[in-house]
């Protein structure tokens, strides 16, 4: 009582009795109260913060420590890498949640792959620091080891609706279905073919084979969103869902658009008299074209940390990496992310923990834009070192002719090819990703279509979703019906190309237009 405040301690114990035994509750809290120390976790906060400003693709990937990977003997005796480091995962197996890599899951080694990666995970934990799926396995293991849990849990919740099912992940789903075993009703709501997230490890067959004792299905034909036409290329797209639109709504037959995406998207604006047209595409640096109006063919998806591994020197690597984030950032108005990019690299040069300085480096490079956004890494380079908060490593010239690879990374590598590979943190503008758009809507969508990952666009595969659709097997087509879906009013399709054969099996749901080569093709 002496350390406990009064009030509080009066509050406590009136709830003591409904939540824990009455004798362990108060020298449990008591104890834990005596060894929380506020100012010692903040300091491990900011020791570790340097762990949470790598980038990310999504919340599932993990952090890596090439220390603490050393200190274990997945490198040499297993011949494990960084990259697969990064996307280790927990799996439910025999009731028990284990560490697992992609590609090494044989059944006789699984136990022996988890026990050297909890060591190697012991030691972030050990730091405070939690990767998003270390806290299912927790709650995993929380909710199956002390039965007070669950029945809390269903005290309070006596109902428990879970939208977007088909995004969960299987621990989600195997704690949900613990809850569900007794007193609480449980009610899932989603769409397999809206199933896009397999790489944050939603699995689309557990939404389809989701049982519960005494399951009833309901089935949501109306389409409130969509025309009839638009809604007739969705039926072609998928045949299990009898799709109708309540109101009847009628409006223009989609397009085909076929060319060049820039000219498609001005060709589609000029349709509906300059009205918003907002386009989506599969991958960030199509999407970021779009924003710029830039032309662009058959992008790689490839992040700006995987354009500038080959300089070496850690400090200025990450530095040129966050400033080129921070300056695109700061051009779709995220000033608070693009802040916090560079901030962190400058966090010692100022009295505002780097923001100062930040500031003034952001403001002075978005005012000199020009000057390097349509030439080489070099030329931000050659800017960035002129301020004298800046204090990173010179990239030595060569006169001889012979260049060093550091230096030819900086002189090869054009900037825009860079700001082409930054994903926005938040992407609300009308150029973005499907994965982007998911649960928004809009009234006129222009979905573009290239080729992926560097690949040169192929009709048989990558427009496969209207020509062959399997929605079941292939992820890729299920992210392009979600584009499409996404249409209230007007749905338009790019493509660079259509054949005489595809445009005999789509002319039915879509009316094609041709556009002209652009002037530097037509001869």
């Amino acid at each position: 009582k002496k350390k406990i405040p009064e009030k509080v301690l009066t509050n406590l114990l009136k709830i003591k009795g409904q939540v824990y035994d009455r004798d362990k509750f108060e020298p449990a809290l008591e104890s834990t109260i005596n060894k929380t120390n506020t100012r010692k976790y903040q300091k491990l906060i900011r020791e570790n913060s340097i762990y949470v400003s790598q980038n990310f693709e999504n919340p599932f990937e993990h952090v890596f420590s090439n220390g603490y990977f050393q200190k274990t003997q997945l490198p040499v005796g297993y011949g494990v890498s960084e990259k697969e480091m990064k996307k280790l995962s927990w799996e439910i197996y025999n009731n028990e949640c284990v560490l697992v890599l992609k590609n090494r899951q044989k059944e006789d080694k699984i136990l022996d792959y988890h026990n050297h990666l909890l060591k190697y995970k012991s030691f972030f934990w050990e730091k405070g620091i939690l990767h998003y799926d270390d806290i299912l396995a927790f709650a995993w293991e929380i909710i199956k080891t002390d039965a007070n849990v669950l029945r809390i849990l269903r005290a309070k919740f006596p109902y428990f609706f879970v939208d977007e099912f088909q995004d969960t992940n299987p621990i989600q789903t195997a704690i949900l279905k613990k809850i569900a075993e007794s007193e609480t009703i449980v009610g899932v709501i989603g769409d397999s073919a809206q199933s896009i997230y397999s790489f944050q490890g939603a699995v689309m067959q557990q939404f389809i084979d989701f049982e519960l004792p005494s399951i009833n299905y309901f089935k949501i034909k109306d389409n409130w969103r969509s025309t009839n036409q638009i809604i007739n290329v969705l039926k072609a797209i998928r045949n299990d869902l009898p799709q109708i639109s309540p109101k009847n709504r009628n409006g223009k037959i989609p397009k085909i658009i076929v060319g060049e995406s820039i000219q498609a998207l001005e060709h589609s604006e000029a349709l509906f008299g300059n009205k918003k047209v907002v386009s989506l595409s599969y991958m960030v640096p199509v999407a970021n074209a779009m924003r710029k109006r830039i032309s662009i063919d058959s992008p790689a998806n490839v992040l700006i940390e995987q354009l500038m591994e080959d300089d070496k020197d850690s400090s200025r690597r990450k530095l040129l990496i966050a400033v080129v984030k921070a300056i695109e950032f700061a051009r779709q108005q995220q000033f608070d992310e693009a802040i916090k990019k560079v901030a962190f690299q400058l966090r010692k040069t100022d009295d505002f923990k780097g923001r100062k300085n930040t500031l003034i480096l952001i403001k002075s490079l978005l005012n000199s834009y020009d000057d390097f956004a349509n030439g080489k890494l070099w030329d931000l380079y050659n800017k960035v070192i002129q301020f004298s908060f800046i204090d990173i490593k010179r990239i030595q010239e060569r006169k001889n002719g012979n260049p060093t690879k550091v230096e030819l990374v900086y002189k090869n590598t054009d900037y825009k090819d860079l700001a082409l590979s930054i994903r926005l943190f938040k992407d609300e503008t009308i150029h973005r990703t499907i994965h982007k758009a998911k649960g928004d809507e809009f009234e006129n969508v222009l979905v573009v279509v290239k080729g992926k990952k560097g690949y040169k666009y192929n009709e048989k595969r990558d427009l496969a979703f209207l020509l062959e659709p399997n929605l079941i097997e292939t992820e890729d087509h299920r992210v392009y019906y979600v584009a499409c879906s996404r249409a209230k009013d007007n749905l338009l399709i790019n493509v660079p190309e259509l054949s005489d054969s595809a445009r005999q099996k789509l002319s039915g749901i879509f009316e094609i237009i041709d556009l002209p080569l652009p002037e530097s093709h037509a001869h």
